[in-house]
């Protein structure tokens, strides 16, 4: 993900320099072979936990682009938070953005703003939900969906398409779901629907997820009227089965166990063998597709109105539709904070809050990703 933003910001002239920060700097060299405008790139060797050491380094950084893990997000706030400078991340899976929004008074007593969740889901899907609900004068129900296709995933390769932990979380994770106005929690992979996508994807199966936007959006949308809000989605059917051997397995685990004496994380294993498929997968060039989808109903006066907005994601050279999807986004953000053309102005919130809707979409369709929406009226 973060070679999509690397590619973003090192093409941009607002932007003077870029930080690549990275436990292996063999990674971000070969990287940084590729990338236009990489001379603006400087790559460090750097633990950014080690926020005194990482403040040091990276001291006069306007913002801090978070694109590790997840479960990294509050260390790198901290640092965010110590540079005094904006944030950004991918999302945190619902309980670490709770957790991250409890930071809002500390980033408004430093004036600056993160924001929580903005690469394509959660990211992007925020941004079109908040498009939607501004063409409604009341907002019932929203549901985002996300559906892909790739035809190089196959069941005699293990090729996660995003991080295997967030993956592992999705697919087994008791999952947020927003109805009758609550918070309720449902279990991974239940209430399935099927709804119908362009080719190549055609009809989908979709299934619930734990995701941040159920995080933020209800909040957002309060005035709005909002009574039910979920998310959905459609994995591929190799990393569905997959998922479902390993997870069966125990290979999911986090806790330690005995191995021929050694104590070994299972899910620890499991990202290293993720990573080492990766690194020895040749490179081609990326042939995935993939389509988030809004669909709200709400009223205008006295008529019930249905409203849905697609964005496709394809391919962007060397990026794959997923990781241009993730990382574009997230620099189109960065960029709007720290020239000051976010909606709001300090604190801790999610997309929808801290950006505009139509400038951010604009500026998307600009990068090449498609959008396409359509509404309709029911009889009361």
């Amino acid at each position: 993900m973060a070679e999509a933003v690397l590619v973003h910001l090192g093409a941009r002239t607002e932007v003077s320099q870029v930080f690549c920060v990275d436990l292996d700097l063999s990674r971000s060299k070969e990287l940084l072979s590729r990338i236009p405008g990489a001379k603006k790139i400087r790559p460090l060797r750097l633990d950014f936990t080690r926020i005194d050491q990482a403040l040091r380094v990276l001291k006069d950084s306007d913002c801090v682009i978070n694109c590790a893990w997840y479960e990294h997000n509050l260390k790198a706030m901290e640092l965010a938070l110590a540079l005094k400078s904006h944030y950004v991340d991918l999302g945190g899976l619902y309980h670490m953005t709770l957790r991250q929004l409890r930071l809002d008074t500390r980033f408004k007593a430093i004036e600056r703003l993160a924001v929580l969740g903005i690469g394509s889901t959660p990211g992007i899907t925020n941004l079109m939900t908040a498009r939607l609900a501004g063409k409604l004068e009341k907002v019932e129900s929203v549901s985002i969906f996300d559906a892909s296709h790739d035809p190089d995933l196959s069941d005699s390769r293990f090729m996660p398409p995003f991080s295997i932990r967030t993956l592992l979380e999705e697919f087994q994770s008791p999952v947020p779901v927003y109805r009758n106005g609550a918070i309720r929690f449902i279990p991974a992979r239940s209430e399935a629907e099927e709804d119908e996508f362009d080719p190549p994807i055609g009809r989908a199966r979709l299934v619930s997820a734990i995701h941040s936007e159920l995080a933020t959006l209800p909040r957002f949308l309060r005035d709005k009227g909002l009574k039910n809000l979920c998310f959905k989605i459609a994995y591929p059917g190799p990393v569905e089965r997959q998922l479902s051997w390993l997870v069966s397995l125990g290979l999911a685990a986090e806790s330690p166990i005995q191995v021929n004496g050694a104590e070994i994380s299972p899910r620890n294993l499991l990202t290293s063998l993720a990573r080492k498929s990766l690194q020895e997968t040749p490179w081609q060039r990326p042939r995935d597709f993939e389509i988030l989808r809004v669909k709200a109903s709400g009223r205008e006066g006295k008529q019930a109105v249905t409203a849905s907005l697609d964005c496709q994601l394809r391919p962007a050279g060397r990026l794959s539709a997923g990781t241009a999807g993730v990382g574009i986004p997230v620099a189109v953000a960065a960029l709007a904070l720290m020239t000051g053309r976010a909606r709001a102005r300090a604190g801790v919130m999610g997309p929808e809050s801290a950006l505009d809707a139509r400038p951010f979409i604009a500026e998307l369709e600009r990068q090449g990703f498609v959008l396409a929406e359509h509404s309709g009226r029911r009889k009361s």
